[in-house]
C-alpha cells in the first residue's frame, strides 16, 4: 500500500510542530520542510478543520498543535488526508467493472490487508515519531 504525498506532508508538518514550543508561520514551515507553501496551506486547513492543529492570526500567530502529540494517531491523520483505500478495482463497488463481482474473493483479502495496515498506523502516535528536544 502506498500513501499519497499529502499524507507524508501532513505527518511531517505535525512532527515539526510537535518539536516546536511556539506557533510557526506557514513560511517557516515551508522553509524548514522544503515544501511548497500552497501545499502546506491546503493541508494545514484540513488538519485545522479536524482539530489536529490550531491557527492563530496576528503578529505572534501561526500554526501549532491542536492536541498533545500522544493524542494524535498516525492512522487518524492518514484517514483524514487519504481520499480512499480502494486498493483494487473491486473495492469501488459503485464503479467496479470487475467480472468477478459481486462474488470477488480478492476484495475481502485486500480489505483485510488495508485494515491491518491502518491498525499498525493506529498504534503509533505523534509523540513516538518526534526526537526529543535538546536544550
Amino acid at each position: 500500500m502506498r500513501l499519497n504525498q499529502a499524507s507524508d506532508f501532513a505527518l511531517r508538518i505535525l512532527m515539526l510542530l510537535a518539536s516546536e514550543d511556539d506557533p510557526m508561520t506557514i513560511d517557516a514551515v515551508a522553509t524548514r520542510l522544503s515544501l511548497v507553501k500552497s501545499h502546506i496551506m491546503k493541508i494545514t486547513a484540513k488538519l485545522a478543520q479536524a482539530g489536529f492543529v490550531e491557527t492563530q492570526r496576528g503578529r505572534n500567530g501561526g500554526i501549532l498543535l491542536g492536541r498533545t502529540p500522544d493524542q494524535i494517531s498516525v492512522g487518524d491523520v492518514v484517514r483524514l488526508i487519504e481520499a480512499d483505500f480502494a486498493i483494487v478495482e473491486c473495492m469501488k463497488a459503485e464503479t467496479s467493472t470487475c467480472t468477478f463481482m459481486p462474488q470477488c474473493l480478492l476484495r475481502g483479502v485486500v480489505h483485510n490487508a488495508a485494515n491491518a495496515f491502518l491498525a499498525v498506523l493506529d498504534d503509533c502516535t505523534l509523540d513516538q515519531l518526534i526526537i526529543a528536544k535538546v536544550d
